[in-house]
């Protein structure tokens, strides 16, 4: 066998060109000797996480090779020769286990083949591996082994050399298609003369590489639920793959155009095009009026056509498709190009307008799909409580879960109910199934239930006749629940279930107290016996759990361990704000893809406290009145200064301003400010009715994301000055709240009666707690 001499650069020649030589030689080598049904090589990706083919022989089944791996999925056979170093040799029953692990992977393995990878790699370096493919499967000699290891191995030692002279080597964002043949010039043999060029394009109109992309996009886009999705698919299958720059997928919808989606673009571009009518003469609505393709060279051929048209200078040639969908246009696709000239050959037109298609069905489909989940959730957000109370003698902190990912909703609730004895009700139900009936049917006995509770019953006598109200709601369906009254001056709780688990209780120094009052019957069922109560004595300090059994990976661990690792949270963190603590038990005891709903309720009792002394307050804020910022100042000062915290009002007021315009931007509904008093610390909450937290950073993909982010960026704020802060979901809205620290020298002063006046506008750093 000859060796490989190393590649040498001429005028003209880069990096990629050389890699291409050194892969295509090796490839035309080993297909030659061992024609195989697909020849591919595979490396690794800018990140290295993953394989991905980089250029193929083109054959008739060169278009099902499988895209990206992971190397660390060792499934394939392909991340095992990469992370062993060794040839694998993956036979028929090998084949159908990796199908077994992975049923995606049918698509790329359809028919019974043997596979056999072997790695690129050197001493120093591993840059991917050999992959072919044989249909039917075929027996491999060893001496057929050896030839392709020492093809694999000479071709990483011209790569390493390339590498070493300052080239990279990784996968191109497409694979390239080359000719099996051998180049009449001898240079497969040699080494040394340039290759004839691989089908660099990998876009002609038939064989194996449109097979390929066709088959990946529509493989993407099939998976991609969320508008999002869409986008992300349409971008890396079009943008970079067509020497694109930036995209803008639009939607005709009520006689108007609007961007549901773009990368690259300005926020001036995409506001150009947001709501422009289609009865408007522009390029976009052209596309979709006329169903033509359009395409510009250059700016100036741009401007001449749609004359007065603001256009972004940065760019230069722009193609314009529509997007079809059942036969009609719904839409249109926005390319853009950094150079000028034809950006687009025919075949690329055709190529693109058969993609699009797809696109646009994909888009429509995903609209659909999103109108719906929003209507469903805005239901769902609708039966929850729209605040918790706030009061000095507990903190409550909730949780709620959707029904999975599709438009599915269920019957789990949680309500937190003010009791004509001053107490508080706590009450968590499950109505059984997802489905419509089960949250018409929630809504009705949560409506039940806080009847006959503000009429003064006792959690016994509220689920009687809640039971009586399902039985006569002429449905088969049952419902759990668990009611629990938490009397504020002495602790005193009461319960009482219908076939729901009890509360988990933990006190201060983490024992754990689990109640078990005398099990009732589901909510619907007969009750012969009725339904009775226990109580149990709640310290000061004390944190007690109610939640549904969505909330638990049962399926897994069984319910008693389920339990269990809730107990651990509860008694291991028992002491953390009530928020964090929430998020804990949510995310570890939910399975992450969990299409269970779930509800979450946690109360932290803190004692009766003496009226002179109130800890907690609150004022509001009407919709979009920015001008009660200023008066919300007013608030502040007026309150610290009887809490004798006065010298925390500089950094409140910035904080809390920052917070509450946040709010009045974005979530389009009344806010509520709430303030409550610790010895060492002030927390602040900000709620609304937007459900969606906020974004706390401007690094974020491309220039439309950013913009969107800006009024985030005041929450950097709220990072550096604050002690601790984070958002929340709270009823029907969210809580974004932070915390300053009291210092060690203020709460000397107030305990010594000192006057905190004397030092009022002082700033300091309040994480921790120093003047500055």
């Amino acid at each position: 066998m000859n060796s490989q001499p190393s590649p040498r650069s001429t005028p003209g020649t880069g990096p990629e060109v050389l890699r291409d030589q050194i892969i295509a030689s090796a490839l035309r080598r080993v297909y030659g000797r061992l024609p195989a049904s697909t020849c591919t090589a595979y490396l690794l990706t800018a990140d290295a996480r993953a394989l991905a083919p980089a250029m193929t022989v083109e054959t008739p089944l060169s278009f099902t090779i499988a895209p990206a791996v992971p190397v660390d999925d060792l499934t394939w056979p392909t991340a095992q020769a990469h992370r062993t170093g060794s040839v694998v040799v993956c036979d028929e029953e090998c084949v159908r286990n990796v199908i077994r692990r992975s049923p995606e992977a049918l698509i790329h393995i359809p028919v019974p083949m043997v596979v056999v990878i072997a790695p690129i790699r050197t001493a120093r370096h591993r840059f991917g591996a050999l992959a072919l493919r044989w249909v039917p499967p075929r027996e491999m000699a060893e001496e057929d082994l050896r030839f392709l290891r020492a093809v694999a191995d000479e071709s990483a030692v011209r790569l390493a050399e390339l590498v070493e002279r300052g080239g990279s080597v990784e996968a191109p964002p497409v694979p390239l298609f080359v000719s099996g043949r051998p180049d009449p010039r001898g240079d497969d043999v040699a080494g040394t003369a340039t290759p004839h060029p691989p089908v660099t394009a990998a876009w002609s109109a038939a064989g194996g590489p449109f097979l390929f992309q066709l088959q990946r996009l529509a493989t993407e886009l099939t998976a991609a639920v969320h508008t999002a999705d869409v986008l992300a698919v349409t971008r890396a299958r079009t943008v970079r793959p067509f020497r694109g720059r930036a995209l803008a997928l639009c939607l005709a919808e009520a006689g108007h155009l609007h961007v549901v989606g773009a990368a690259g673009l300005s926020r001036g571009v995409v506001n150009r095009i947001e709501g422009t009518p289609l009865s408007q003469r522009t390029p976009e609505t052209d596309t979709i009026n006329e169903i033509a393709v359009k395409i510009f060279p250059s700016v100036r051929a741009l401007r001449l056509g749609y004359p007065g048209l603001d256009v972004d200078l940065e760019r230069e040639a722009r193609a314009y498709f529509p997007l079809i969908s059942h036969g009609r246009p719904v839409g249109c696709c926005v390319l853009e190009f950094a150079e000028s000239g034809d950006p687009l050959r025919t075949e690329e037109i055709a190529i693109l307008a058969i993609m699009l298609e797809q696109v646009g069905q994909s888009l429509e489909r995903a609209r659909a799909y999103e109108a719906e989940h929003t209507l469903t959730r805005t239901i769902q957000r609708s039966l929850l409580p729209r605040s918790l109370p706030h009061l000095s003698e507990a903190v409550l902190a909730t949780r709620y879960f959707s029904a999975g990912e599709g438009a599915e909703v269920g019957g789990d609730w949680y309500d937190v109910v003010p009791l004509p004895d001053g107490g508080l009700g706590l009450v968590v139900g499950e109505v059984a199934g997802n489905s419509l009936d089960a949250v018409a049917v929630m809504g009705q006995l949560r409506s039940g239930v806080r009847a006959y509770a503000a009429e003064g019953h006792a959690p016994a006598t509220v689920l009687e006749r809640s039971s009586r109200l399902l039985a006569e709601l002429d449905t088969d369906l049952t419902s759990t629940c668990c009611c629990v009254w938490l009397d504020l001056a002495t602790g005193i709780t009461s319960i009482a279930t219908a076939g729901h688990p009890g509360l988990l209780i933990t006190d201060v120094r983490g024992r754990i107290v689990r109640p078990r009052p005398p099990p009732g019957p589901p909510l619907g069922a007969p009750a012969p016996q009725g339904y009775r109560q226990s109580e149990v004595q709640l310290t000061a300090g004390s944190v007690a759990a109610l939640f549904t059994s969505g909330l638990l990976d049962t399926r897994r661990q069984g319910s008693e361990a389920a339990v269990d690792r809730v107990i651990r949270l509860l008694a291991d963190h028992r002491d953390e704000d009530l928020e964090v603590l929430a998020d804990r038990i949510a995310g570890l005891g939910r399975p992450r893809e969990s299409r269970d709903q779930a509800a979450l309720l946690l109360v932290r009792y803190e004692g009766a406290r003496p009226e002179d002394r109130a800890r907690v307050a609150r004022t509001s804020i009407r919709r979009h009145d920015f001008h009660a910022v200023a008066e919300v100042r007013g608030f502040l000062h007026d309150l610290l200064g009887r809490w004798e915290v006065l010298p925390l009002l500089d950094d409140l007021e910035v904080l809390t301003s920052e917070v509450v315009t946040n709010a009045l931007i974005h979530a389009h509904s009344e806010v509520e400010l709430r303030l409550r008093e610790y010895p060492d610390r002030i927390r602040v909450e900000v709620r609304d009715s937007n459900p969606y937290p906020p974004v706390p950073t401007a690094l974020l993909e491309d220039e439309v994301s950013n913009q969107e982010a800006e009024s985030g960026r005041g929450l950097l704020i709220v990072d550096a000055l604050a002690s601790a802060w984070g958002s929340s979901p709270a009823g029907r809205g969210k809580t974004t709240w932070f915390e300053l620290a009291i210092p060690g020298w203020l709460r000397g002063r107030r305990r010594s009666g000192g006057d905190t006046e004397a030092v009022r506008g002082t700033r300091w750093g309040t994480k921790g707690g120093q003047v500055s």
